[in-house]
């Protein structure tokens, strides 16, 4: 371990290692052998460890020494409250604390590979939405999306690959994240979102995707309980299915068949679908209602019939890693410049076991 290392100790960061650990200050604190005072002194700034200290803190974290060095990429300073997460009563505060140290490794991966590879420059139009704003404000916001990103008229395709063309970190969650749905933040210089597991239902996936980049263009603060959420469904609803080309297409009675082809068609769930057509005025709420309590009859709650075939998958820290890994760069010497473990770095950029050799399409990238 460097002597310097302790000397550029950053409390914030130090923090963020405890996040991602899953460990709460007497966790570590036990785990180290000091006190939870001192923890808490060290994450606040008001004392520095020691290096040996240091040593210790870091093997409790799992992380190098280097990544509590306060010359790294600073922490969003917006922290858990500045992030977008969904109910706040179905998880812990611990749990969303390591997920959204998880966000902050993405940023942290990410500022490593732009030092060899460009990324797509960040190109989010802004809309901002009040509290009392209606669902025709809401839908605006959505067009002016499709119309700034020139998106297809129709179903939009591979929406996560849209949303990383235009400069978003998209990555998904890793196992110990279970119970967080999707979520995003936009406190630096790119915006990052979070979607579930790569085994989540694809239409429901890209409805997550929909939605945090709903958060993303209409509410540059987080505000928990606020009506956001309602309208970043909206958003997504709307971005998903545009009623002026959707509202023709559905059915006027409940037929599954019908349903399955729009699901198919437009990368939808049927729950989606059906809940759209209540909200469009083409079936009333009592069909609604007899439609959902025979497909949960039938199906259940949790499961579809008719899935997509894939779960949309992000391409861009991915494509950057295998392009440098090509020119004989090791992953494993980029995770050590981004002070974090092999097998984080890989999991954030979705890469299963190890760089395979073929490359994939690498168009939203440049060396």
């Amino acid at each position: 371990m460097r002597a310097e290392d302790a000397a550029a100790f950053s409390g914030d960061r130090m923090r963020l290692a405890r996040f991602r650990a899953g460990l709460t200050i007497k966790d570590l604190a036990e785990r180290v052998g000091i006190t939870h005072s001192a923890v808490s002194q060290y994450e606040t700034g008001r004392t520095r460890p020691t290096s040996i200290t240091l040593a210790k803190l870091a093997l409790a974290t799992g992380v190098n020494t280097s990544f509590f060095g306060f010359d790294r990429r600073p922490v969003s300073s917006g922290g858990l409250d500045g992030t977008h997460f969904r109910s706040l009563r179905s998880t812990t505060k611990a749990v969303r604390s390591a997920a959204w140290a998880w966000s902050e490794l993405t940023l942290d991966a990410s500022d490593v590979l732009e030092r060899y590879v460009r990324f797509p420059p960040v190109d989010l139009p802004e809309r901002s939405l009040a509290r009392e704003d209606d669902n025709e404000t809401i839908a605006e916001a959505a067009g002016l999306l499709r119309a700034e990103w020139k998106l297809p008229i129709g179903p939009v395709g591979n929406l996560v690959k849209h949303m990383e063309a235009h400069g978003i970190l998209v990555t998904r969650a890793p196992e110990s994240s279970k119970g967080v749905d999707a979520f995003s933040h936009f406190q630096g210089r790119r915006p990052v979102v979070v979607l579930g597991p790569q085994d989540k239902d694809a239409a429901r996936s890209r409805f997550d995707a929909a939605h945090e980049l709903g958060h993303l263009v209409c509410h540059p603060e987080a505000d928990p309980g606020g009506g956001q959420e309602q309208q970043a469904h909206s958003f997504a609803a709307e971005l998903l299915m545009p009623r002026q080309q959707i509202i023709d297409l559905l059915p006027r009675r409940f037929d599954l068949g019908a349903y399955a082809r729009l699901k198919h068609e437009w990368g939808v769930s049927i729950a989606a679908l059906l809940y759209r057509s209540k909200k469009l005025g083409v079936i009333s709420d009592a069909a609604y209602r007899r439609a959902v309590v025979t497909m949960n009859k039938n199906y259940g709650k949790k499961d579809e019939p008719f899935p997509l075939r894939t779960t949309e998958r992000p391409e861009l820290l991915r494509s950057a890693i295998e392009l440098l890994t090509s020119t004989g760069r090791a992953i494993e010497d980029l995770a050590t410049e981004a002070s974090i473990s092999r097998d984080d770095l890989a999991a954030i950029a979705g890469l299963v076991a190890s760089c395979p050799e073929a490359l994939p399409s690498t168009s939203h990238i440049s060396r």
